[in-house]
């Protein structure tokens, strides 16, 4: 019997786990073809930034080579976008003019870096994105002739490519406009803590500051700051954040906002089109995490595979920076609130610093520097929302403190229980 098509469009992250998650649950189900613009196989976008920083290689990022989908009969056409979507014929045809016929259909196009206006019509050399291999490429050759680059976005990928930058030698300054380092992760007297590990490392911060303009003769030079200022810079690197890239979808019909519009089934307005990843739109929210992207690549695949069963539901997400020896854990709410209540410890001999925020005895969310072995562990009870009245006096302790304490509550319960009987 001749097997449904399986198109997929794009090659991330998303894709790569989805054919992972297919060939383990039905590898013979389909016959799946791949478009990636892209001249290679998937690899773990994530981990861009300690490539960039030289403490991984390229190599050890990959997550499927082109031989593996050979081996596991999958048509992949690198270096080859699709340019249009034929909803009435079911079709997709590639910039090569490729045309392939889909039963299904998935798009994971991702997303694009955003750019601040001042970026938007300057055509100088050295201003740079931070978001696939390419760019990574890029970024290195062009640290090889500079003395000073500019990062402007103090988020999480702007903080990973300052720290690649400085690992190539080069002095960095990191633009943002918020009033602290990861502003939408961190509270305030977390991210002062970061700020001040940074400046220990030799990456300067400008907070609460915009770039207006860049000035240069062909290559940029210097940027004309918000305050007035003027920083002399050879290289500009922007990591402010990411736009979906909806516009085939868009142009397809497909019902489309900031990204692709799909249901908790991850179907599109299309019921034989599907969508996942940094491209999709969920109700209001894109998503630029891999957890809740590793969520919509299990329903997806559930439905593809098996039962149709599982749906996507939004859920609290964990942050992580990924520099060496900085050690910072944000999960959930992270700014007090009315409604909130906060538990504040500082331990300024060893750096460290936490923050739990508490709604009615139930965890809501916690913020670390320093000291985050217990992540997880807050995490999984911000999750549960279940009453945590029992340990919250001695919960901002850690866990093995309160397990301590539930032990030798009971051993003196068990004390009083055998007193009494006596």
């Amino acid at each position: 019997m001749k097997k449904e098509h399986l198109v997929i469009i794009g090659n991330g992250m998303a894709t790569g786990r989805l054919l992972s998650e297919i060939t383990a649950l039905d590898a013979d189900r389909y016959a799946i073809t791949v478009f990636d613009q892209e001249p290679h196989g998937s690899y773990n976008r994530i981990m861009l930034s300690p490539v960039l920083a030289e403490e991984m290689t390229a190599k050890e990022i990959v997550i499927h080579p082109t031989a593996w989908f050979a081996r596991n009969n999958i048509t992949l056409h690198t270096d080859d976008p699709v340019i249009s979507i034929d909803r009435d014929n079911q079709c997709v045809t590639s910039q090569r003019g490729e045309v392939a016929y889909y039963d299904k259909l998935v798009i994971a196009t991702g997303s694009e870096p955003a750019l601040p206006a001042a970026v938007r019509d300057c055509e100088l050399e050295g201003i740079l994105s931070f978001r696939n291999m390419r760019d990574v490429k890029r970024i290195k050759e062009q640290a090889n002739s500079s003395e000073h680059a500019l990062v402007i976005g103090g988020g999480l990928l702007g903080l990973e490519a300052a720290y690649g930058l400085r690992k190539q030698g080069i002095d960095v300054t990191v633009l943002h406009r918020g009033e602290w380092l990861l502003n939408r992760q961190l509270d305030e007297a977390a991210g002062k803590l970061l700020q001040a590990e940074l400046k220990r490392r030799g990456i300067h911060v400008l907070l609460d500051k915009e770039a207006l303009a860049f000035k240069g003769e062909g290559h940029v030079s210097s940027v004309l700051l918000s305050d007035g200022s003027e920083l002399q810079v050879q290289q500009v690197v922007i990591a402010i954040g990411i736009v979906p890239h909806a516009e085939l979808a868009e142009a397809a019909g497909l019902d489309c906002q900031r990204g692709v519009h799909v249901n908790n089934r991850m179907q599109t307005s299309d019921p034989l089109i599907f969508a996942l990843g940094e491209c999709c739109q969920y109700g209001d929210d894109t998503f630029g995490l891999v957890a809740p992207i590793w969520d919509q690549v299990r329903v997806l695949s559930n439905l593809l595979c098996d039962d149709g069963s599982h749906r996507f539901a939004v859920n609290p997400t964990a942050t992580k920076l990924k520099i060496s020896g900085i050690d910072l854990y944000s999960a959930g709410e992270y700014l007090d609130s009315e409604d909130t209540d906060a538990v504040v410890f500082k331990d300024r001999f060893n750096g460290s610093y936490k923050k739990l925020l508490f709604r009615k005895d139930r965890l809501v969310g916690a913020v670390m520097y320093g000291d985050v072995q217990d992540g997880n562990w807050y995490f999984d009870l911000i999750q549960e929302q279940q009453t945590i009245r029992a340990i919250r006096p001695h919960i901002i302790f850690g866990r093995a403190f309160c397990e301590k304490k539930s032990a030798d509550a009971g051993t003196e319960t068990e004390r009083t229980t055998i007193a009494a009987a006596s």
